[in-house]
């Protein structure tokens, strides 16, 4: 009779991981947006997308999504829904709508307090497969300055953000991953959400796996989980960083 199979656990995974191998046909994504503060769903009304490439890092070339072309809406349920080509390692740019109708990106205006944070978000690991994506919680350009005034700092708008999602290797929510950024300045400062709201003292994320960080140095960043459970690396992610836009990413276990 064979044995039963062992419960590895959350992180029964680490260091077993293997790199997803992309296939041949293109992959649909359904990426959900949700309002930090309502936590309602951010809609057509509030911000577009474009798909872009990575070495297209203002994305002056954006890329198809299937047959709905190159400027993509949420739909009433806050869900982007998009066509990406298999093991896609580009960025998604979400801007908001402004009262003329146009973004802060394309123009470098500065946004006015009652719209969402221009945002990048990053896949990883790379999808190769239809799947839903983790959670983005949307932030609006007051609230982006109200949590860095908890953190005892203010927004340097020449400098961008950082936030992910840690998750274990079921694909969960990560509770007690502690993040570390490749490079920071002065001003640089690193949270964790407790109970919805910014923890500045706060030593590991909680069950949402939600972190940060502001005012980040611009460039390629590099950020790093280490689990406070299993004294392990629990993996990593690499983003780029724009000035007045919030960088988003998910931190799966890495080989």
């Amino acid at each position: 009779v064979d044995a039963a199979p062992v419960d590895a656990g959350p992180w029964g995974c680490l260091g077993n991981v293997t790199p997803p191998t992309p296939g041949q046909n293109d992959v649909d994504v359904i990426v959900p947006l949700v309002d930090l503060s309502t936590q309602k769903p951010v809609t057509a009304a509030d911000v577009f997308a474009r798909i872009c490439a990575k070495i297209d890092v203002n994305c002056t070339s954006p890329l198809t999504s299937g047959d709905a072309g190159v400027i993509l809406s949420p739909d009433a349920n806050g869900l982007l829904h998009l066509t990406l080509p298999n093991g896609f390692d580009g960025y998604v740019l979400i801007d908001p709508i402004v009262p003329d109708g146009g973004a802060p990106s394309d123009a470098g205006d500065a946004a006015p307090p009652n719209v969402f944070v221009p945002s990048l978000v990053f896949f990883n690991p790379p999808i190769v497969t239809d799947a839903t994506y983790t959670t983005i919680v949307m932030v609006r350009t007051s609230e982006l300055g109200g949590i860095a005034q908890i953190e005892g700092t203010a927004i340097d708008p020449s400098l961008g953000a950082v936030f992910m999602e840690t998750v274990d290797c079921t694909v969960h929510p990560a509770a007690g991953v502690s993040v570390s950024l490749d490079s920071t300045g002065t001003t640089t400062q690193g949270f964790y959400f407790k109970g919805g709201l910014p923890a500045l003292n706060a030593p590991s994320t909680d069950a949402t796996g939600y972190a940060g960080f502001v005012n980040v140095p611009l460039g390629s960043r590099t950020v790093t989980g280490d689990g406070a459970a299993t004294k392990q690396k629990s993996g990593t992610a690499t983003v780029f960083t724009r000035q007045s836009t919030i960088s988003y990413t998910g931190m799966a276990p890495s080989p």
